[in-house]
């Protein structure tokens, strides 16, 4: 381990001058936020105007996302104690309508725009905090410290649920079995699943007195509180839709490593274990919040890496450092970060969408280069085995310029997978694959002329068809048909 934390810290020195061959499995994600609006929307909507320029702005976002080659989109549903989609819990969120209901269901909006693009979308639920002392005094009688002040504390100005209480588990529990009731979303994000950043003036001695039995310390206790919160909610989900998955954003470094030293940490600062929640099959990824550089990246990069499944970790990459007054990062410094996740199997999340989109030579580059072929999200690790029907028969016209294809639709199809090559086809192989289109679409017009092609279809859970083939004989090309779907070696 410290050999290799060594090597890796002295790699991110290093501009790497070529990138890695593109994976066919890789999470590429980035945080829509909407907390005051961040990233949408740009305005409350206070017209039926404003409502279609907000639906317009949210579409923009995603064919910005889809252009970008970003296939997974962690949605700000539930910010402090306000919501993005009616909900029997929580008030309509301010930033929206003004706390009204705005016409339309911006979530129900988000995964659908989402879907047609092939692109996975997580609905991202802010668990404890409650707000200000400002937010829950606009929020008014629906805000959740006066619905329910027992559950909450107040620390360091803010007000938060307080998780040693087992009646905030339930309510948290079912805020999200409400959203996976009743929307297709693909995963649940837990973000601040946690204790407060200053945990050691958090307020609830008195809660540990009354349901700490059996602990040994306040530490232990609050630890055990949030493992707790994060199974029951896992379990929830998996109870009323198995395929959604559960994930969460901790604090990008787990604990101080030997010459490293992390105080703020998940072990050492907040009571939060991802390690533990991964082990004990409580969570299908988790996305580290590792917005930091050189010796305080690259080590703790490491350390997921080696410590979780593969395919189980994202890093989150902080887009923001590139703000002037966010720590004016050089271009160089996120690519390295980038660069040395894929040498390490290790999935991205951009924080946020707006400094990605912002930053213009950043999303060019991803989307010419790093991203320049599509990737399929990871298969969770546990995902059960299912047999999904190849698309055959698979058919092929070549026109000018372009060539079109179709297939037979699979019932079980999530999404298809079109691979295309001038060469042997491999679809193990991620630079082969051209598209990757919704379950609902049976035919692609493919810019370019290639010999060879591939369909898959994918269900849910990420298995994955037998190939319907098609290579092209050494003849005129025309207009042909292929019913085998074995690959021809």
């Amino acid at each position: 381990m410290k050999k290799r934390l060594l090597l890796f810290f002295s790699v991110c020195f290093v501009c790497f001058t070529l990138c890695a061959s593109s994976p066919k499995y890789e999470l590429r994600g980035v945080w829509l936020t909407t907390n005051w609006g961040l990233d949408w929307p740009s305005r409350p909507a206070r017209t039926p105007a404003d409502v279609h320029r907000q639906q317009q702005e949210l579409v923009d976002i995603l064919d910005c996302l889809q252009a970008m080659g970003i296939n997974t989109v962690f949605f700000q549903a539930r910010i402090r104690g306000e919501v993005f989609y009616p909900s029997q819990y929580e008030p309509w969120t301010a930033v929206l309508s003004g706390g009204r209901n705005p016409g339309y269901d911006p979530l129900a909006l988000v995964i659908d725009e989402c879907h047609k693009r092939a692109m996975e979308c997580h609905a991202w639920i802010v668990t404890f905090p409650a707000g200000s002392n400002r937010q829950v005094r606009k929020q008014g009688k629906t805000s959740v410290v006066a619905r329910h002040r027992s559950w909450c504390k107040q620390s360091s100005g803010e007000w938060f649920l307080d998780p040693g209480n087992p009646a905030v588990r339930d309510y948290l529990t079912g805020l999200v079995s409400e959203i996976v009731s009743k929307y297709d979303v693909d995963g649940i994000h837990l973000d601040y699943v946690r204790y407060p950043d200053h945990a050691r003036r958090f307020p609830d001695s008195g809660s540990f007195k009354k349901w700490g039995r059996g602990e040994t310390s306040l530490a232990r206790w609050r630890e055990e509180n949030i493992n707790a919160m994060v199974s029951a909610v896992y379990d929830e989900v998996k109870r009323l839709k198995p395929w959604v998955k559960v994930s969460s954003s901790p604090l990008g470094r787990y604990a101080s490593l030997p010459g490293f030293p992390a105080p703020w940490s998940c072990m050492e600062a907040v009571h939060q274990n991802p390690k533990r929640w991964l082990q004990e099959c409580k969570h299908d990824f988790i996305v580290p919040m590792m917005y930091f550089k050189e010796e305080n990246y690259y080590p703790f990069l490491c350390d997921w890496a080696e410590s979780c499944p593969v395919g189980s970790v994202a890093s989150g990459i902080g887009a923001y450092r590139l703000d002037r007054e966010n720590g004016n990062w050089s271009l160089d410094e996120i690519k390295r970060q980038i660069e040395t996740t894929r040498q390490m199997g290790v999935g991205q999340t951009y924080f946020r969408y707006g400094n990605l989109h912002r930053h213009t030579a950043l999303g060019q580059w991803l989307a010419a280069w790093f991203y320049r072929s599509p990737a399929l999200t990871p298969r969770p690790v546990g995902a059960p085995v299912q047999t999904v029907a190849a698309p055959v028969p698979l058919r092929v016209e070549t026109m000018e310029g372009c060539t079109r294809l179709s297939w037979q639709p699979v019932e079980e199809a999530f999404v298809y997978v079109v691979y295309a090559t001038d060469d042997s086809l491999r679809v193990e192989v991620g630079e082969q694959i051209a598209a990757v289109l919704p379950g609902t679409d049976n035919a692609w017009v493919l810019p370019g002329s290639y010999r060879n092609f591939a369909v898959v279809a994918r269900d849910r859970y990420g298995n994955e068809s037998p190939p319907a083939v098609w290579e092209c004989p050494q003849v005129e090309l025309g207009k042909y048909e292929i019913k085998l779907y074995s690959h021809k070696n």
